[in-house]
């Protein structure tokens, strides 16, 4: 008999939405044309593209001529990055951003462009005043991610993105783990730059945009047949688009309803917790909802995961595997916790999916595994 999986680890990747899956399914038995033809079954796949286009950028206040498709928020980051920045440039970001910016920029130094890394408080957080202290004559881009991905700890957007403004240096956000779990609001506050994606707001995989203000200039990272502005070539994913566009509008149009229903699983999480002694501490503030970067102390982190999965549970680790050895998380040592520590720390992440009893399944089974392990500890020791 098999047993009923629950699936922890939103911030990964989430199930694609079954109403989303649906429309995937008629869009890719329906809708075959170019979205570049002139005919009747190229203008139905561009009539899809643009409906998604209006859609995404209703969900962040943006005008449709602001969105450029692209295969993922990846993909979005490195166009920024690599379609602002020149020679003799000063390029500021963070030290816990996601790998689609970091590793460029080893890159980015081939190219003569000077790099300042700023590191996260103790609350997993970026200062703005960091960042306005580093600001140099030739800094031209900024870039800090509005979630972090790790953590669930929302950065302070409108004030970096303000300073950003009144320096005239350009900003991007790396907004893939915001979207759809907070309000975004491009008339508000003053980004240049936006990359998303739609498989972490139940939507398709392989499809990401890229919001960018008009006005702001970018060079495109692939050159072709003139899609998406002239900035992105390659024939668009239709079907993957319209994906998105959906899932785009129903994360923000149920954007209270699904923070409320998260709101009231983590409450319970933790208070399950708590009943059962278990000890622990949650990494980082001002969180989004459901999202947590927990210590269990005594336990390793890896250890945890794997036993969780043997149970039919899966949440992923706080801490990166390299070479065959767990290591420590760099960001998590940064902010002051200690290597033993970061080594027991997961990540736990709920959604719109999850309802109260998969909680308490999810407690339960931490509560019962970190008894085993006392219990065996206890037990080689006497």
């Amino acid at each position: 008999m098999s047993i009923k999986r629950i699936y922890c680890d939103i911030s990964a990747t989430t199930p694609l939405d079954p109403r989303i899956g649906e429309l995937l399914t008629d869009l890719n038995e329906h809708i075959y044309g170019n979205p570049s033809s002139i005919h009747r079954e190229g203008q139905a796949a561009k009539a899809v593209v643009e409906k998604s286009r209006r859609q995404i950028a209703n969900a962040i206040n943006a005008q449709p001529d602001e969105i450029i498709f692209t295969s993922s928020g990846s993909e979005s980051n490195n166009m920024v990055l690599k379609g602002v920045l020149r020679s003799g440039d000063h390029f500021i970001t963070s030290s816990y951003e996601h790998p689609a910016i970091l590793k460029v920029l080893p890159y980015l130094e081939s190219q003569n462009i000077d790099i300042t890394l700023i590191k996260p408080d103790h609350n997993g957080m970026i200062q703005p005043a960091d960042i306005e202290e580093n600001i140099q004559e030739n800094t031209r881009l900024i870039s800090i991610m509005w979630v972090n991905n790790e953590l669930g700890t929302i950065n302070p957007i409108f004030e970096i993105s303000s300073i950003a403004k009144e320096k005239n240096v350009l900003f991007h956000s790396d907004a893939v783990q915001a979207l759809g779990k907070i309000e975004i609001n491009t008339e508000e506050i003053p980004v240049d730059y936006l990359s998303m994606s739609a498989h972490k707001l139940y939507g398709p995989k392989g499809v990401g945009a890229l919001y960018k203000r008009g006005g702001t200039k970018l060079d495109p990272l692939i050159h072709g047949g003139g899609q998406e502005s002239n900035l992105r070539a390659s024939t668009e994913n239709v079907g993957g688009i319209g994906g998105f566009g959906m899932a785009a509008e129903l994360s923000t149009t149920n954007l209270e309803e699904n923070t409320e229903h998260i709101l009231r699983l983590e409450t319970y999480f933790l208070n399950l917790l708590n009943e059962q002694n278990i000890s622990y501490s949650i990494n980082g503030k001002k969180r989004i909802p459901g999202v947590f970067n927990i210590t269990f102390h005594g336990v390793i982190g890896q250890d945890l995961v794997l036993q969780l999965d043997f149970s039919g549970i899966g949440i992923s680790f706080g801490s990166a595997c390299a070479s065959g050895t767990v290591k420590a998380s760099e960001m998590l040592v940064e902010m002051g916790l200690t290597k033993e520590d970061a080594l027991s720390t997961v990540r736990i992440s709920f959604g719109k999916i999850h309802q109260l009893e998969d909680v308490k399944k999810v407690a339960e089974s931490i509560g019962e595994i970190l008894k085993s392990n006392v219990e065996e500890i206890a037990h080689h020791a006497g």
